[in-house]
């Protein structure tokens, strides 16, 4: 995938520094004789500071902006180790490698200086009598004199990004500033969370920017907790630093190499802009949990009827922060897990679903309420210009779905869905169906992944059948002799012809799923026909039968 085009800097919008590089380097005159192999175009890079590489270990060791010299001992034997070294390094940030050949060496390998020219470092032969303390001296001298200046640079950039953050600016201006001072965006990247972005990626074009989202994620930027230049996965070129944060999410800041290189300033002011940009996010994490506390109590108390007004529903939505425009069609669903989840997961995952910009729909809500996570799925009114109002919505939670599996990684969830309300008012009497559709569906083993409640047909009817005289005259004559006689031992007669029915009368079938044999089923189904005195091959009989084992399994509900 191509890389997103650099953007030329603008003219006046920051000094260049001054710094200590390696073109300077090269005119020591300790270095007189010094050759540089390859890496011309890495010749202003900076220098920070100078160190000596006595093993082949090095990579965990190494600093951006380090001048790297080794006499070349520990790759004497194997040359192959410093030419997969090389984009190591560059990787690190390193500015130079300069290496002493004599005696260890007659010459470089092609190969080496081959893949120093390709990755644009600097190779330097250094001469054999080159005394490695007195070119760490000079170097450090030069370095040390540049940041003196550099200190004072980087006191007033703290400075004045503290002065906007105790504005109270905003998390968004703090990255607009960075960027202005450091002329190259910078983002946070946080786990489990978008990222939050400077103002040129903002607002440039997604075709321009989506390759470098794809890879501004938290398992690839901040794989490790490593800090420092990093090489992404489509060739950007980044810095990192992770953000301190106290009983939060990881995350980390990070500079992107876009406009210019990434001069060794700005790789220390991200290092000490990070701290504030932690103070800044614990504020942001302060007032999500405030409004998602909020959010979660207005969709609580709407789902339960206790807002009684539209007046004051329209006060709280407007307060809380409701999405959903005032007359937009909308249902009540019910999300089903494998096995209950705690109460604090939920709330995580209701906060992380009002985070997160789905693709399948504009202004989902969801809340947990007891132990159910409840969601607010608004239907565009474009849904329903193809097809029927019952089929646009089916297609559309069928996407919902799919997509919260990907995004909460849970093959095994399903959804509950009420019917679709008019208005906010309904959204109660919704609700109320989603949670009886899972009863339903869960007590009389309903397939499918998503149990809408106008499809629950005959089920639906016999759950709003009240407790009563008929309702227990029906149980005890169909129902309750087959219980009686299977705790006398009678042989599995409810199950059995649960079963039974399961497999559309298939006696084969039902055996195979009971593992039993296929006489002992036939005697199973005599016996109950005997007991209750019907006949299973009567449709009159068999359909009041299976009715009244669906019956029996459902707590009675109430009409409404």
């Amino acid at each position: 995938m191509a890389m997103m085009p650099r953007k030329e800097k603008a003219p006046g919008s920051q000094s260049e520094e001054v710094v200590f590089t390696v073109k300077e380097l090269l005119a020591i005159p300790l270095l007189k004789e010094a050759r540089l192999l390859a890496g011309e175009k890495g010749i202003h890079k900076a220098i920070t500071r100078v160190n000596v590489m006595e093993v082949p270990d090095v990579i965990s060791w190494v600093r951006p902006g380090e001048f790297l010299m080794t006499t070349g001992y520990p790759f004497r034997d194997e040359p192959e180790l410093l030419r997969q070294l090389v984009p190591e390094l560059v990787k690190r940030g390193v500015a130079a490698l300069g290496i002493k050949t004599k005696p260890n060496f007659d010459k470089l390998s092609p190969e080496v200086v081959e893949e120093a020219q390709k990755h644009g470092l600097p190779l330097l032969e250094l001469p054999g009598d080159t005394v490695f303390s007195d070119l760490v001296r000079i170097a450090m001298e030069r370095v040390l004199a540049q940041e003196t200046s550099q200190l004072a640079d980087l006191q007033n950039r703290i400075q004045s990004m503290t002065r906007l953050l105790l504005e109270g600016s905003g998390l968004y201006a703090f990255l607009d500033a960075m960027e202005d001072m450091l002329d190259n965006p910078v983002a946070v990247v946080r786990e489990n969370d978008k990222p939050w972005l400077s103002k040129s990626l903002r607002s440039a074009e997604p075709t321009e920017v989506w390759p470098l989202m794809q890879s501004l994620t938290f398992r690839q930027v901040g794989r490790g907790s490593s800090n420092g230049f990093m090489l992404l996965q489509n060739a950007y070129r980044i810095y990192v630093n992770s953000i301190p944060t106290r009983k939060m999410k990881q995350a980390c800041l990070v500079l992107i190499e876009r406009t210019r290189d990434i001069h060794p300033l700005d790789a220390l002011s991200v290092d000490r802009l990070s701290s504030l940009a932690g103070l800044e996010l614990a504020n942001v994490e302060a007032v999500r949990e405030v409004e998602g506390k909020y959010l979660d109590q207005f969709i609580q108390d709407w789902l339960s009827g206790k807002i009684v007004s539209e007046a004051d529903w329209k006060l709280r939505a407007d307060v809380c922060g409701c999405t959903i425009p005032e007359g937009t069609p909308m249902c009540a669903i019910l999300v089903g897990w494998r096995a209950p989840e705690p109460a604090e997961k939920l709330r995580e995952i209701a906060r992380r679903l009002r985070s997160e910009r789905l693709r399948t729909v504009e202004g989902l809500l969801a809340a947990p309420i007891g132990d159910d996570l409840a969601l607010v799925l608004p239907i565009g009114n474009l849904a329903f210009s193809d097809l029927d109002r019952e089929e646009a919505t089916a297609q559309l939670t069928n996407k919902l779905l799919a997509e919260l599996r990907a995004l909460l990684g849970d093959r095994d969830l399903k959804l509950y869905a009420g019917r679709v309300v008019e208005r906010s008012d309904g959204l109660q009497g919704s609700w109320a169906q989603a949670k009886r559709a899972r009863q339903v569906a869960e007590v009389c083993g309903l397939p499918g992944e998503i149990v809408a409640y106008d499809r629950l047909g005959v089920y639906s009817l016999l759950y709003l059948i009240p407790s009563g005289e008929e309702r227990e005259q029906f149980l005890s004559r169909f129902a309750a002799p087959l219980q009686q006689a299977d705790r006398k031992g009678g042989g599995r007669l409810v199950e059995t012809l649960e079963m039974f029915f399961r497999c559309n009368g298939n006696i084969k079938l039902t055996s195979e799923k009971l593992y039993a044999h296929y006489n002992t089923i036939v005697y199973r189904l005599e016996k109950a026909q005997s007991i209750l005195g019907v006949s299973l091959d009567d449709p009159e009989d068999r359909l009041q039968l299976h009715l009244a084992l669906k019956l029996g399994q459902i707590t009675p509900g109430i009409p409404g």
